[in-house]
């Protein structure tokens, strides 16, 4: 049997409860919990055998480009090949934005990459995360390629969430929500193994040589992009763009934002060699303002969540070092 390799970074599923009653990362504690929960399930695959590796420890508020550096450089030399896939222990709170990150840095990857978090401590009894963390496991052993994740809303349901397709926590939310979310039902997906396993590899188009994986080819991410997210009363005077190479304007939710402010600024980035692209945005917008922003040169992502378009801007200034 093929092992998994299972990536701890902290998050929440890897945080306990610390002197002051708060949680702190302790990552690896997480690992016997959550190997317990599998082989004590009824999964037909609690038997599984993993490979752990802890490449860093952090909450994910506390992500940075230089840890996201850190988790890319611990998976870019691995033979995909020799495991049956990747399981990633990650936070709640920047899942949206590492995922679809990731998404394009192993595109191409002969193997998924499951992403697996939790909305409370391990130690909570009420903590989705070793449900979450099973049907990771199981849907690994269906799936042939692709970043996802599974995870349980409050409403009780397991939903399935592509990488590039999940969407931030809503306020005082524990939910997640993508475009294209699919109920995980074990069930299903037990009766089609024998006619995926017939069919061989769907995704067959989109998997690459290693070599040509973006993984294998990019240097380390920089900071190079300026996110600046849409608020009434907005003064484009008080961001600095001496250091950046992008701004990415997010949009209000029909795909708009001040067209009487925001053309100046694309101007004044355009004199400074500054792209200014906006996301997100659908190719059917139906707006004048966001027609007029276009005009003025801002360059649309169109069709990408607001997490997906600044992952396409990071790696994509990252450049090839061959």
């Amino acid at each position: 049997m093929k092992k998994i390799l299972f990536v701890l970074t902290g998050g929440t599923i890897g945080s306990f409860s610390d002197d002051t009653g708060h949680n702190a990362p302790d990552a690896e504690k997480a690992v016997p919990i959550l190997m317990k929960g599998l082989r004590e399930s009824d999964s037909p695959f609690r038997d599984q055998e993993f490979e752990v590796t802890c490449p860093l420890i952090t909450l994910s508020e506390n992500m940075s480009i230089h840890k996201w550096n850190m988790l890319i450089a611990s998976l870019r030399n691995v033979e995909f090949s020799n495991y049956k896939g990747i399981i990633i222990a990650h936070g709640s709170d920047t899942l949206h934005l590492t995922m679809p990150l990731m998404a394009e840095v192993l595109k191409g990857c002969p193997v998924p990459v499951g992403f697996v978090v939790s909305h409370r401590s391990l130690e909570d009894k009420t903590a989705n995360g070793i449900v979450n963390f099973i049907s990771v496991v199981e849907y690994i052993n269906y799936l042939r390629s692709g970043v996802f994740t599974i995870y349980r809303n409050t409403d009780g349901v397991l939903y399935i969430h592509k990488a590039e397709e999940i969407l931030r926590c809503g306020d005082f939310s524990d939910d997640f929500y993508s475009s294209g979310m699919k109920v995980y039902s074990r069930e299903d997906y037990m009766n089609q193994i024998e006619e995926v396993e017939k069919m061989g590899d769907s995704n067959a188009s989109d998997i690459m040589e290693a070599e040509e994986m973006p993984i294998r080819k990019l240097r380390p991410l920089s900071d190079s992009v300026l996110v600046i997210d849409p608020y009434v009363g907005i003064n484009y005077d008080n961001y600095d763009i001496s250091n950046v190479r992008h701004v990415l304007h997010l949009t209000y939710h029909s795909g708009t934002a001040d067209s009487e402010k925001l053309p100046a600024f694309i101007e004044k980035c355009a004199a400074a060699g500054v792209d200014v692209y906006l996301a997100p945005v659908s190719e059917n917008y139906k707006y004048s303002t966001t027609y007029k922003l276009i005009q003025s040169g801002a360059k649309p992502m169109y069709n990408m969540t607001a997490g997906a378009a600044y992952a396409r801007l990071l790696v994509q200034d990252s450049g090839d070092q061959r």
